[in-house]
């Protein structure tokens, strides 16, 4: 293999899967320059709250350590439907009592993650900078910013977001914060035939505000989500009520709405030669179960150990490495498997969930009564939603 000139790798993209990219990089003693058209202070005013994955946990606990942004950890999560028998309860009573996963602020992770990359020498971070053009040559990658310099490196990592989607979303998100009593650590997932409805636990705060209140992701069509966002307090409050039934009863209250489009997709290759799309940049999935942002960090998790296995050479660009493409390559086929999996797990369970024919009922009740009660199946569907399809 021949040796080409080493440069730091280009992460394209600021955001939290970017961030921990380079600092997972900058572990294994890798050079990386991370370009974002936001400022840090842009970031934080995304009031998005990220549903965390015990895997994604310990992924970022080592990069962290005593600055990780305030957790609302989850150990168990309720999962029923509406109008049918049985349910089921996943969590750490399967796994030594540890928490099966957390919520945390989108604010508050991309504050704790650009700090800890400020305090890394080998990433560079240049913010505000855009992106004009991506050069693909036979043995470096060249990106040309808006202030006229020109990096170069021996690959550039796609970190960049879901792309522009143009076609109107035929489902939404009703998103909200409850006033709701719920035992400490529970999470629910509640099907109805309307999409899912998911309650989570919100991280705490100085003042303790976030007791006794949960954040609603309620997933419906566009129509109906567009009626219930504009519905007063009190009729969205017995709506959500019927939704959840007996078990959790009627919200005291609910926060401001908002709506956000379920558009999803997945890129059909990952490299495209010296470049690696990572994240929403190769897939955006359907929210229940909250698998989306969890599956992008595996993915930073997985090409960074594939790279490290072909180590690009010394920081700095003094000496010269093997070429990064055998390590894609490698990477492509090792997260295949999730990459598939996944999307089609949550791409199914809704409609499975909203199907009215009687064989399905029966079956999807049946699955649920038999995961709460036999650690077989359920163990094994917990450990998946927790640290993805094997490799």
């Amino acid at each position: 293999m021949n040796p080409i000139p080493l440069g730091p790798v280009i992460i394209l993209g600021g955001g939290p899967i970017g961030l921990v990219c380079a600092l997972l990089l900058a572990r294994q003693g890798q050079a990386s320059s991370l370009v974002d058209a936001r400022p840090v202070a842009a970031l934080q005013r995304d009031r998005r709250l990220l549903a965390l994955s015990r895997g994604t946990l310990d992924v970022l606990e080592p990069l962290l350590g005593s600055n990780f942004a305030p957790l609302g950890e989850i150990h168990r999560i309720h999962v029923s439907s509406r109008g049918n028998l049985g349910s089921a309860q996943l969590g750490s009573r399967d796994f030594d009592g540890v928490a099966v996963g957390a919520t945390v602020w989108y604010a508050d992770l991309v504050e704790a993650l650009a700090r800890a990359a400020q305090a890394q020498p080998l990433i560079t971070v240049q913010r505000p900078r855009r992106a004009l053009e991506l050069r693909q040559k036979a043995l470096t990658v060249e990106i040309a910013l808006d202030n006229g310099a020109v990096l170069t490196g021996p690959l550039a990592i796609d970190a960049e977001g879901t792309p522009s989607l143009t076609r109107d979303a035929g489902q939404y998100a009703l998103l909200a914060e409850l006033e709701i009593s719920c035992p400490p650590g529970d999470a629910f997932e509640r099907f109805t035939s309307e999409g899912p409805l998911a309650l989570l636990p919100l991280p705490p705060t100085p003042a303790g505000a976030g007791s006794g209140r949960m954040s609603m992701v309620w997933c419906m069509p566009a129509a109906a989500a567009q009626a219930r966002h504009r519905l007063p307090d009190g009729e969205i409050c017995e709506e959500i009520a019927r939704a959840l039934g007996h078990r959790l009863g009627r919200p005291a209250g609910i926060g401001a709405r908002s709506m956000f489009p379920l558009h999803t997709h997945r890129v059909a290759q990952v490299c495209e030669h010296r470049v690696v799309h990572l994240g929403n940049a190769a897939q955006s999935l359907h929210p229940v179960a909250g698998q989306g942002f969890n599956l992008g960090i595996r993915d930073c998790a997985c090409l960074v150990d594939c790279l490290a296995r072909s180590p690009l050479g010394q920081p700095g660009g003094a000496v010269a490495g093997p070429d990064p493409l055998q390590a894609l390559h490698r990477y492509a086929a090792r997260r295949r498997l999730d990459r598939t999996l996944l999307p089609a797990l949550t791409s199914a369970l809704p409609r499975v969930f909203s199907s009215t024919l009687g064989p399905v009922v029966l079956a999807r009740s049946a699955a649920l009564l038999g995961m709460d009660l036999l650690p077989a199946l359920r163990r094994p569907f917990t450990r998946l939603l927790m640290y993805g399809a094997p490799r």
